[in-house]
Order: structure tokens, then C-alpha cells, then sequence
């Protein structure tokens, strides 16, 4: 899925007032989790993206769902819509458990990242 595919469904299944630099941002915002979270990447290796990445492919292709389910739960949380943010950000924290599961076991995401670990003074995590 693109970045602009994501933003496109969730301004069709949730009308809203936000920029489009806005919704790329909380896309970066959520990319970023599943790069530390998951896929344990380095901080020098985390992908952010601005406005000119709108044909970008996001990183989690097998289940793109949780893209439109986070950018729905943040659009009610910035809109103050807390009650439909409880139930939305509920739907994301499911769609982002159940890729967690499939990840953890079909990848060991603790192998993926070695070569950046041995090449650092890791002085600094002892």
C-alpha cells in the first residue's frame, strides 16, 4: 500500500479537515513504531517521510490494515472525538497485535539488524 492509497481510504471511510502533510506525518509517526517495535532497527536506520512520498510503499505490506486503522484513531484523537477514538485506536491495537504475532513468527526480528550492532561502540549499552 502507498502512502496516498492509506490517506485516500481514510478520508473515504472518515471525512475529515486534515492536511495531507498531516496524515503523512501520523503514517511516519506509526512507521517508526513498527521499525523500533518489530523490526528492531537501529535509530540511524529509521525511514521518516515528508510530503513529496505520497507514492512511497509502506513498509508493512501482508497487513496494511493497521495504516488506515491508525490514521482513523488519529483523526478522532485530534479531532477530540474520544469516545470514537476508544473504539478506533481498539481496532488498531488488534490489526497491530495480530501483525506483531505474524511477524514474530515468521521472522526472528532480533537476527535481522546484526551488522549494525557489531560495527557500533557498544560501550554505550553495557
Amino acid at each position: 500500500m502507498k502512502i496516498k492509497e492509506a490517506i485516500a481510504f481514510a478520508d473515504d471511510v472518515k471525512p475529515n479537515a486534515f492536511s495531507k502533510e498531516a496524515k503523512i506525518r501520523m503514517l511516519s509517526e506509526l512507521e517508526k513504531m513498527v521499525q523500533t517495535e518489530i523490526f528492531l532497527f537501529a535509530p540511524e536506520e529509521l525511514i521518516e517521510y515528508g510530503g513529496e512520498d505520497e507514492e512511497t510503499v509502506l513498509l508493512v505490506s501482508s497487513h496494511d490494515k493497521i495504516y488506515t486503522d491508525y490514521l482513523i484513531a488519529m483523526i478522532d484523537w485530534h479531532n477530540g472525538d474520544y469516545d470514537k477514538y476508544e473504539n478506533t485506536i481498539a481496532m488498531f491495537n488488534d490489526s497491530y497485535s495480530e501483525f506483531k504475532r505474524w511477524f514474530v513468527q515468521h521472522y526472528n526480528p532480533a537476527d535481522t539488524h546484526g551488522d549494525i550492532y557489531e560495527s557500533e561502540d557498544m560501550s554505550l549499552y553495557e
